[in-house]
């Protein structure tokens, strides 16, 4: 076997591990060892919980976040929420301090220093059991504060539990985005049943409030917050039934940015909490953290090997084959971001389109590591 050929199957095999190989191992280790009994929440008891919802002019979903929180069934005397403005320019403040009196408070972060300084700005006044940690261009169910505490006290191993992000979709276009969250959905919930999830969702978390601690300003905190859990020797899991809705990206182009946002500050916390990786003193985690992520943030390498080994074996049919699928799959994306940008949508484009985005996002996100740029602040994409 030639070395182009042993490249080209080192690359697809990683490749359908990734995204496929993983997940199957996962599902048939749960369905064979492990029953997951559903959360009960006893009535009587409603632990104190703090909301914490940072906001860069959000003027256009401020109201509306309010209100889902206001609409909460759980007890009021037990649930209060922090908006912490960055220095916002539009009506944001405007629009939170009319609610002051309900159980909300305002908190301006001056000058505009992103969300993580914000997250570290609140600490002294959390005086909590636990923190909720949530965006504003997400809206709360009812239920699901009570589904994310009843899940926290089913096992006392349990130090943080994220919600589910349910995908809603206002425009005509179809990113892909949606597929990408279900994708991401379920691979929480296989997670969540083996052992521990390794990233939770940044629009809805709970965590207990000793192991809400300061963080790195260039931290994606939903992603650190769950590793720190780990190391206190505590779990993270997921609760599908704590929902907040949020509206798809039209355009996977919009996306873009935030990946890359979020894949380099992503590759710092792994640089610092980089003995998770150790099979010998975490086995679960290590196994977990480097099939979800290290090889999602890896995955541009393989695509890359894949397709450049494959242009040495068109002399065979087979491989022929694979290569000119590759090509239609890659250009289909592309074609499909150029339009998505300019507006319009090419049906059957949105999954290779979000498929290239993220090969893109994270090729750029390495290369930002590797040359220690850091990216503290954030730019809402609406």
């Amino acid at each position: 076997m030639e070395i182009a050929e042993i490249v080209f199957w080192i690359s697809w095999i990683l490749l359908a591990y990734h995204l496929v190989g993983y997940w199957m191992i996962l599902f048939l280790f749960n369905s064979l060892f492990r029953k997951k009994k559903a959360p009960f929440l006893k009535e009587e008891f409603y632990p104190s919980i703090t909301v914490i919802c940072p906001a860069y002019n959000e003027e256009k979903v401020m109201e509306a976040k309010i209100q889902s929180f206001l609409n909460l069934d759980y007890p009021q005397d037990k649930i209060k929420m922090i908006v912490i403005s960055d220095d916002s320019t539009d009506r944001t403040n405007e629009i939170v301090q009319k609610y002051t009196n309900q159980n909300i408070s305002l908190i301006i972060q001056k000058p505009r220093a992103g969300k993580p300084n914000a997250l570290n700005l609140v600490l002294p006044l959390l005086d909590s059991d636990y923190v909720l940690s949530t965006d504003a261009d997400c809206l709360f169910e009812p239920q699901c504060v009570k589904m994310l505490v009843a899940n926290m006290l089913s096992d006392e191993k349990i130090g943080l539990v994220s919600g589910n992000v349910k995908k809603v979709q206002k425009g005509k276009l179809e990113s892909g985005e949606g597929f990408y969250w279900k994708y991401e959905a379920f691979l929480k919930l296989m997670e969540s049943r083996f052992n521990t999830i390794i990233g939770a969702s940044g629009v809805i978390y709970l965590i207990k409030r000793e192991l809400f601690t300061a963080i790195e300003l260039n931290s994606p905190d939903d992603f650190e917050r769950v590793l720190i859990t780990i190391k206190y020797g505590k779990i993270a899991t997921f609760e599908p039934q704590a929902n907040v809705l949020m509206e798809f990206t039209e355009r996977a182009t919009e996306e873009i940015a935030r990946k890359v946002r979020i894949i380099t500050r992503e590759w710092y916390v792994l640089q610092r909490n980089i003995e998770l990786l150790n099979p010998f003193r975490y086995p679960a985690v290590s196994f977990i953290l480097f099939s979800h992520k290290v090889l999602r943030w890896l995955f541009f390498v393989f695509v890359l090997t894949g397709f450049i080994s494959n242009t040495f074996l068109l002399s065979n049919t087979f491989y022929r084959i694979i290569f000119f699928l590759q090509l239609i799959f890659y250009l289909s994306g592309t074609i499909g971001l150029i339009s998505q940008k300019k507006g319009h949508h090419i049906p059957l484009t949105g999954i290779p389109g979000y498929f290239v985005a993220m090969v893109y996002s994270s090729a750029i996100a390495f290369v930002n590591f590797l040359q220690k740029k850091k990216i503290n602040l954030w730019q809402p994409v609406r």
